[in-house]
């Protein structure tokens, strides 16, 4: 009976502990990463192992530029952290996504602003919650950020990591696509006398001007260099967009309109007279005025992936085989491998390797240079 008495308090202090964690975590909100190292003793080898990786990991210069993709397989024995610098831009959405095949390992993923481009200064932005293999962000200005992958420990698995940005709005013209805008934010006008405050998006004349995003009609009219012009205000964002050069306009002021509703059709009124019938389309916010709106409805994709890399471990087939710092040959190199070096394959992005070398410095080399070793 004693025995029995003892157990079931074992299991009501264990079932409490669990429920006033849970409390806590309700207020505190930790990362998936908070969550993981509570299972371990802070001083625990491979816990501290695990832990210098990522802290590595920020000084990485490895580069790309969206959309990117890449696969492999997570390593059982080594420490590897994947770490990648990029550019963003206010009006994208940022989405990290990791597909893994073992749906109860753990892959933890951050997000961190660099200041200047520099490694000596970054802040964590953003991590993964607990259980998601997804990380989502929008950006509130233009900069350098990194973003770094690390699986949890001991356990080896295959993986596709997607990273790619999507526009916060819609496209202003119905059937338009990027090659629609054929005039940018910063052109000069009037000979040079005053930049370019949007973007032009050219189209028959006639073809629907479309919201959006959901909001309100602040504004309509005919007047000044606008000509016939809409201003829709988004009351999520506390942005406001305007179209002009309409032929006509269908919205009304104060109407509240869903995305995809017509505001009116493309022409070229205002000081578009002598032009092809196009859509000058801007955006303003408060007190910053005029923003670039090109990445707000900048039609993205997602890089798919071919085939799943099974590549662990590859020797250099050629001498001075360069080291890139990202997957393309434009980028700048680390240093060059000599013939018979052996190097760690992280994954592949289409027809570059994702390795490490044997001083642990991180790079791509062409597919061409490597010759791939067989599991042991």
């Amino acid at each position: 009976m004693k025995k029995y008495i003892l157990f079931s308090s074992i299991i009501l202090l264990a079932f409490g502990c669990n429920q006033i964690q849970k409390a806590k975590d309700v207020i505190t909100n930790p990362t998936a990463r908070e969550v993981y190292e509570r299972d371990f003793e802070k001083n625990d080898s491979l816990l501290i192992r695990w832990k210098l990786a990522f802290e590595r990991s920020k000084k990485d210069s490895i580069q790309i530029t969206l959309p990117y993709s890449e696969s492999g397989l997570f390593s059982e024995d080594n420490f590897n952290v994947y770490s990648y610098d990029l550019q963003l831009k206010e009006g994208q959405q940022l989405i990290v996504d990791v597909d893994k095949s073992m749906d109860s390992t753990s892959v933890f993923i951050a997000l961190f602003k660099k200041e200047n481009d520099s490694v000596k200064s970054i802040n964590l932005l953003k991590s993964s919650d607990p259980g998601s293999t997804i990380l989502i962000y929008e950006p509130q200005e233009y900069g350098f950020y990194k973003i770094t992958v690390q699986p949890e420990m001991r356990l080896q698995f295959p993986f596709q990591l997607k990273i790619y940005t999507q526009p916060l709005y819609g496209f202003p013209v119905k059937g338009g696509t990027n090659k629609s805008v054929q005039s940018f934010w910063a052109d000069p006008r009037d000979g040079g006398g005053r930049p370019h405050e949007g973007v032009d998006i050219f189209a028959a004349k006639g073809t629907p001007v479309v919201a959006v995003t959901d909001g309100r009609i602040s504004s309509t009219g005919n007047r000044g260099l606008g000509g016939k012009q809409v201003w829709l205000r988004d009351g999520l964002f506390g942005k406001t967009m305007y179209y002009a050069h309409l032929d006509s306009i269908t919205a009304a002021d104060g109407q509240r309109v869903k995305q995809g509703d017509t505001l009116g059709f493309v022409g070229n009124t205002g000081n578009a007279r002598t032009t092809a019938p196009h859509l000058h389309f801007g955006i303003y916010k408060g007190k910053t005025g005029a923003i670039d709106p090109f990445p707000f409805i900048k039609m993205t994709e997602i890089q798919e992936i071919e085939s799943n890399n099974t590549v662990t471990e590859a020797i250099v087939n050629r001498n001075r085989t360069d080291l890139y710092k990202g997957p393309a040959g434009g980028f700048k190199t680390f240093t060059s491998l000599s013939k018979n070096e052996t190097v760690s394959i992280l994954g592949k992005n289409r027809q570059w390797f994702h390795v490490v070398t044997k001083d642990s410095l991180k790079g791509f080399i062409n597919e061409s240079r490597l010759e791939p070793l067989p599991p042991n």
